[in-house]
C-alpha cells in the first residue's frame, strides 16, 4: 500500500479500503471551506456542533460564527445520553428548522451528533436505544469533519454513549454519517496527548480485528492495512506535528471505521468498558491502553507494541488509579465486562464459555490495579 507523502497525493488516494460503506469520503485541503461551500451550494440548513477545544484556532473561526450552533465540551470522555437529549431538543426546537446536523471535532463530538440526529425522529430518551438492532426511524442527515484522526467514528453506524446505567453504543444503520470531509491538516492544533491516544485506539481496533475469530474477510483486510499505517505513525513519534504522519493517521482512521463494520474488537475493549463505567473522566482510548497492559499472555505483540509506543512518544504508563478506580470497583467492572459477549466471542470463538469466565475477567482487573 503506497502512503501519500503530501496533501495533493492524499486527495487522490481514495479508495484505500475494501469494505463497502454508505458514507461519502471527501479528501480535501480545505475541510472547513469545502464543507461550508457545499452546504451553501445545496441550500442546506445546517445545525453545527463544535468541539469546545477548537475555539481560538484560526482554521475554525468561520464555524464559531455560524448559527445555529452548540459548543460541546468533549474533555470528559464519551458523550452522555443527557447530552444527546439536550442536543436533540435544541435541533427540534430551532426556528430555522435544520435539515442537516454537522459535527466538527473528535470521536465524542461525532458520536453525539450521530445519536442526536437519529433521535430527532425517534421518541423518548436516547438511553432507550442503547444496544444492538434497536428498531429506529431514519433521522436527520449528518456530515462530519474530524479534527482528530483515529476513532473511525466518521464511518461507523455506532454512537458510543454513557447512559445513566451503562456505557453502550447506539448501533443502528441509520447512524452512519452521509458525508465525511477529511482534512489531515485540521489535527495540527490538537494536543500531543489527544493525538497519541486517539491513534493508539486506532491501533487497538485494527490489532484486535486481525486477531478476531468472528470478523469477515474484508474486515481483516482493512484492519491489516490500518495496523500498518497506525504502527508506522506511532513509531515516528508524535512530539511534533507532521503532515505525512497526519495523513497516515487519517487513512488508518477510515480503515478503523470500515473494518469495524464487519469486524469485531476483542478483550481489551471488553475490559475497557468496565473501567469506563467506573470513572466518568477516563477517556476510552486510555481505558483500552490500560486494558491491553493486562493482556500480555493473550495479546503478546499488542502488549509489546503498547510499551514500545508509550516509550517512543515519551508517555508515562497510564494507571487505573490515576482515574480513582480501585478495589471497590472490581465487582461492577467484572459484571460490565462479562456482559460484552460479542467481544469475548471475537476473542475466544467457540471457547467463549470456557475462557471468558468472571474469574478470568476479575483476575485481569486485579492485575490492572496492581500495576
Amino acid at each position: 500500500m503506497k502512503i501519500p507523502a503530501d496533501m495533493d497525493s492524499f486527495i487522490n488516494a481514495a479508495p484505500w479500503w475494501s469494505t463497502e460503506f454508505e458514507t461519502e469520503v471527501v479528501c480535501t485541503k480545505d475541510g472547513v471551506g469545502e464543507l461550508l461551500e457545499r452546504a451553501k451550494r445545496e441550500s442546506r440548513r445546517p445545525f453545527f456542533v463544535l468541539d469546545s477545544s477548537l475555539r481560538g484556532q484560526k482554521a475554525f473561526a468561520d464555524l464559531f460564527e455560524a448559527s445555529p450552533v452548540m459548543i460541546f465540551d468533549a474533555t470528559s470522555s464519551e458523550p452522555r445520553t443527557e447530552d444527546v437529549d439536550l442536543l436533540t431538543g435544541m435541533i427540534k426546537s430551532d426556528p430555522a428548522v435544520p435539515d442537516l446536523v454537522v459535527a466538527v471535532g473528535g470521536g465524542s463530538t461525532m458520536d453525539l451528533v450521530k445519536a442526536a440526529a437519529l433521535c430527532t425522529a425517534n421518541p423518548g430518551p436516547s438511553s432507550r436505544y442503547q444496544g444492538y438492532g434497536m428498531e429506529m426511524k431514519k433521522g436527520l442527515e449528518t456530515w462530519v469533519l474530524p479534527t482528530l484522526n483515529g476513532t473511525g467514528a466518521e464511518i461507523t453506524p455506532i454512537a458510543v454513549l454513557r447512559g445513566p446505567e451503562k456505557k453502550l453504543g447506539i448501533n443502528n444503520r441509520f447512524a452512519s454519517p452521509s458525508v465525511v470531509f477529511i482534512d489531515p491538516n485540521l489535527s495540527s492544533g490538537a494536543k500531543k496527548f489527544n493525538r497519541f491516544y486517539t491513534l493508539m485506539d486506532c491501533y487497538y481496533h485494527h490489532y484486535e480485528i486481525t486477531k478476531s475469530r468472528t470478523s469477515a474477510a474484508d474486515a481483516h483486510e482493512d484492519a491489516s492495512r490500518g495496523i500498518m499505517l497506525a504502527k508506522e505513525a506511532l513509531s515516528r513519534g508524535l512530539e511534533v506535528y507532521e503532515i505525512e504522519t497526519a495523513i497516515m493517521a487519517a487513512m488508518a482512521s477510515v480503515l478503523g471505521g470500515s473494518s469495524s463494520i464487519r469486524g469485531r474488537v476483542g478483550a481489551s475493549h471488553a475490559l475497557s468498558y468496565g473501567l469506563s463505567n467506573s470513572s466518568p473522566t477516563l477517556p476510552h482510548s486510555v481505558a483500552v491502553t490500560i486494558s491491553m497492559l493486562a493482556l500480555e499472555e493473550l495479546y503478546p505483540d499488542g502488549y509489546a507494541n503498547t510499551i514500545r509506543f508509550l516509550d517512543l512518544n515519551g508517555m508515562e504508563i497510564p494507571k487505573a488509579s490515576d482515574y480513582a478506580i480501585g478495589e471497590k470497583d472490581i465487582p461492577k467492572m467484572t459484571k460490565t465486562a462479562s456482559g460484552m459477549e460479542k467481544l469475548w466471542e471475537s476473542c475466544f470463538g467457540a471457547d467463549l464459555d470456557k475462557e471468558a469466565l468472571p474469574a478470568f475477567i476479575e483476575d485481569k482487573y486485579r492485575k490492572i490495579l496492581e500495576a
